[in-house]
């Protein structure tokens, strides 16, 4: 079971804005939908938008997703595999603000956002899953001070990946844009996948409406997601 913190949230306020705020909706172009409680027609469904013509493409990509078996996605120079179920239809982009490795979305509408964090460690420097998870809070903190977003309690979990220990924090979240009130679930996972780096895998669901489906993606990336996790070199990668 997760167990709730009170730790971090002021370090990781500004880290989840900018995957929130960089992930809120516009308005997309018109189509003819279907009835409510109808899914979408399998022509409709696309890279551009996996929740096709149904009555909410919110709702219909987030329970996609939940059905959906896993996949990965890699990043442009193949030197990782990032878990993500219904992987054909995530696109891998770059997150304007917000200092990563790798990011993809779900959807143009980002139904669901994806980035991978690769911090250095210096050489003679533990890297284990606690002293990472520390690493990518205390960066967070220090260098996206933009966003004022209001966190419920973290909770941490303690996993395992390839063996290894793998932390694991979520929470539940708000943020205000201008006129915009966006409210998300969160979760990110730490691993001491390289001798010389961190590696962070963090994931974002905007609610909008589908508060028990947003929370309940979440927890899938938690409960079978993040342990699926592949680096393929050695040491830490670069983009190249």
């Amino acid at each position: 079971m997760l167990r709730p913190t009170d730790v971090r949230q002021r370090a990781l306020r500004t880290g989840l804005g900018a995957l929130v705020l960089l992930g809120a909706s516009a308005c997309g172009p018109s189509v003819v939908r279907q009835p409510p409680g109808r899914p979408p027609t399998p022509q409709s469904v696309n890279v551009s938008e996996p929740g096709g013509d149904a009555a909410d493409p919110h709702r219909a990509a987030l329970k996609r997703l939940l059905a959906a078996p896993w996949g990965r996605r890699n990043d442009k120079d193949g030197q990782l595999e990032a878990p993500t179920p219904d992987w054909k239809n995530w696109k891998r982009v770059r997150y304007w603000g917000v200092h990563h490795f790798t990011g993809f979305r779900y959807g143009d509408e980002h139904h669901v956002i994806a980035i991978v964090f690769v911090k250095p460690v210096p050489e003679g420097v533990t890297s284990d899953a606690d002293t990472c998870m520390e690493r990518f809070v205390s960066w967070a903190h220090s260098r996206i001070r933009n966003f004022d977003v209001k966190l419920g309690p973290i909770e941490r979990k303690d996993g395992h990946w390839r063996g290894k220990q793998m932390d694991v924090e979520s929470v539940d979240g708000n943020v205000d844009f201008g006129f915009s009130h966006h409210r998300f679930s969160a979760a990110w996972a730490t691993y001491p996948a390289y001798p010389d780096g961190c590696l962070t895998y963090a994931i974002a669901v905007p609610w909008r409406g589908q508060k028990e489906l947003a929370q309940k993606l979440r927890d899938r990336w938690i409960e079978e997601g993040f342990s699926r996790m592949r680096p393929l070199t050695p040491k830490a990668p670069h983009r190249k």
